[in-house]
């Protein structure tokens, strides 16, 4: 508790002393690089931020992570850092130019968006920005696009069976960490078809009501232990094969069987 105490001061004691970021009109170059950033997959990570420093002179400076650990860099020029969002969702990047002239900008993105960033011309100067990560991995992307808002009852609840539930335990946020892999490999993509066709937007939706009425059975009980996180997490696995995989291919069966018989 000390370290992460220590942590916020000495960022809000950094961050009174430094320029306020602002992205003028004029400076086109800046703001080409920032959102070519963030148009590109590699840059969306589950779990993690990227650090962007864009300068033309040398820097110094350091890298801190959510889990309250923190990495020295330095360098010349334009940089890229992976900082870890850890359990606290926080990260940010402190530098600060090694000479008089030239400018220097940090910029910090997660999952496609903005999170923080500063800039500073002045001699020696120091540009520091913070970014509060969102969520475990960036956000519940198909469930959003499918009820039009990250503030859907539907993703609130996913929202919160992760952070409140799986993330608190080994297991489960071993699990997120897998599943995140598997996940952000081909949700962004889904989550773009359905913002684009009305008709399969609607076709996501009732397929996935089934696994979201069956996730919302967690609610209702008590896992404050690895054994009982494991026994719910493979009860639902099972259950879900069950209604996705087990029951078409059974009515399936049942139904050729029938004409079978008739014919």
């Amino acid at each position: 508790m000390k370290k992460i105490f220590f942590f916020i001061l000495y960022s809000l004691i950094i961050f009174s002393v430094t320029d306020s970021f602002g992205v003028t009109q004029t400076d086109e170059e800046f703001k080409s690089k920032v959102n070519r950033e963030l148009t590109l997959e590699e840059n969306k990570i589950p779990g993690k931020a990227i650090i962007l420093v864009y300068s033309d002179t040398n820097w110094s400076g350091s890298v801190a992570h959510g889990d309250g650990s923190s990495s020295s860099k330095d360098g010349y020029g334009d940089a890229k850092f992976i900082a870890d969002c850890g359990k606290l969702n926080f990260v940010q990047g402190l530098f600060q130019k090694q000479g008089e002239d030239g400018s220097l900008g940090v910029v910090i993105i997660q999952n496609g968006k903005l999170i923080g960033s500063e800039t500073t011309t002045a001699a020696f100067g120091i540009a520091h920005a913070t970014g509060e990560c969102s969520g475990f991995g960036g956000g519940c992307l198909i469930a959003s696009a499918t009820y039009g808002t990250e503030l859907a009852p539907q993703v609130q609840q996913l929202r919160e069976l992760r952070d409140n539930v799986l993330l608190q335990t080994e297991s489960g946020s071993a699990f997120m960490s897998g599943f995140n892999q598997f996940y952000y490999s081909f949700s962004p993509t889904i989550a773009d078809w359905e913002r684009q066709n009305p008709v399969f937007k609607e076709a996501v939706k009732i397929g996935i009501t089934p696994l979201l009425t069956s996730l919302s059975i967690l609610n209702y009980v008590e896992m404050d232990s690895e054994a009982e996180v494991l026994g719910y997490g493979i009860s639902l696995i099972i259950l879900n094969i069950g209604m996705y995989i087990v029951a078409p291919v059974g009515i399936g069966m049942f139904v050729v069987s029938r004409k079978s018989k008739n014919s």
